[in-house]
């Protein structure tokens, strides 16, 4: 009896130490996704990129990542990952082949880190996209204030060249009336290029999804950051669900500070704490936000 206890103490002894071992050793990463993934359609690609960091810092190359997708228990498919960009950095295809909630998963280097739930929607289900029928028609509408901008200046021109040649006072009037017009709708056409430039650069940045609260988006965005990997937080999910290495980061479950020095150590953290192990995530103003409402958040 005394044998089997040591034995079954050996063991667990050494289970322990197979898991224990390759943290203190350097066995484990951060996986950083870019962006969370959003309009999901069953049967078109989607392209997911992410950061394998070890420690939070350092880029991880020559890894062969995968990504598993699961439907419930009756669907299944994984996914090779491929270096792409710099250091560190990897892309993967996926296509999901039926709309649902599907979990997923990124496997890299020791880890196999949960990420949040996917819907994936039906491609029957379709709404029409009014945002990209306005970008579509601003750029018609731009072309066409343009050509009659130049049409407008290439009159006035050769009015004003009628003029100086019949020394006409009312001819030089209309004239620069018309010069005036030419100049007035080119800067309308400059003016519109660049509220469209500005449309589709803050279309292109991330922001929160309608049908989430900007907590519920900032819970997302603590998982596919990584956050949860170095920071116990019992709002984002329990430890079983996700992998967290307990390396002296503070437990942020009942964690509350002044949104200013939040916002700073998301956005810089060596700003705020020149020796600090936190890395830079390179997070835009809305996904700092979000993360902010989530850790301010009872």
């Amino acid at each position: 009896m005394l044998k089997r206890f040591r034995f079954v103490i050996g063991s667990a002894v050494l289970l322990a130490l197979f898991f224990v071992i390759p943290v203190f050793a350097g066995g484990w990463a951060v996986i950083t996704l870019d962006e969370l993934p959003a309009d999901i359609m069953e049967g078109e690609p989607l392209t997911i990129g992410f950061m394998v960091l070890q420690h939070g810092r350092t880029p991880m190359t020559d890894l062969y990542p995968t990504i598993t997708a699961k439907l419930y228990k009756d669907e299944e498919f994984v996914v090779k990952a491929e270096p792409e960009g710099k250091p560190g950095h990897y892309i993967a295809t996926l296509t999901f082949p039926k709309e649902g909630e599907w979990r997923w998963s990124i496997q890299a280097f020791t880890m196999d880190q949960t990420m949040p739930m996917l819907s994936v929607a039906s491609a029957a289900s379709v709404p029409s996209n009014s945002q990209a029928a306005k970008t579509v028609s601003a750029p018609t509408f731009r072309s066409a204030l343009t050509i009659v901008s130049l049409f407008t200046l290439a009159l006035g021109f050769i009015g004003a060249l009628i003029a100086y040649r019949r020394r006409s006072r009312q001819v030089a009037v209309l004239t620069g009336l018309g010069l005036l017009a030419g100049i007035a709708l080119f800067i309308m056409g400059a003016a519109s290029t660049s509220r469209v430039e500005a449309q589709a650069e803050s279309i292109s940045h991330f922001e929160v999804p309608s049908s989430i609260s900007q907590v519920e988006f900032g819970k997302q965005l603590f998982i596919a950051k990584g956050c949860i990997t170095c920071h116990i937080n019992s709002k984002a999910g329990s430890s079983s669900d996700y992998w967290t290495i307990e390396m002296g980061a503070p437990n942020l479950s009942k964690f509350s500070a002044n949104p200013e020095v939040i916002f700073m150590r998301l956005k810089d953290p060596s700003s705020v704490k020149s020796d600090t192990q936190m890395p830079n995530l390179d997070l835009t103003k809305v996904e700092i936000e979000a993360l902010l409402a989530f850790i301010n958040s009872k």
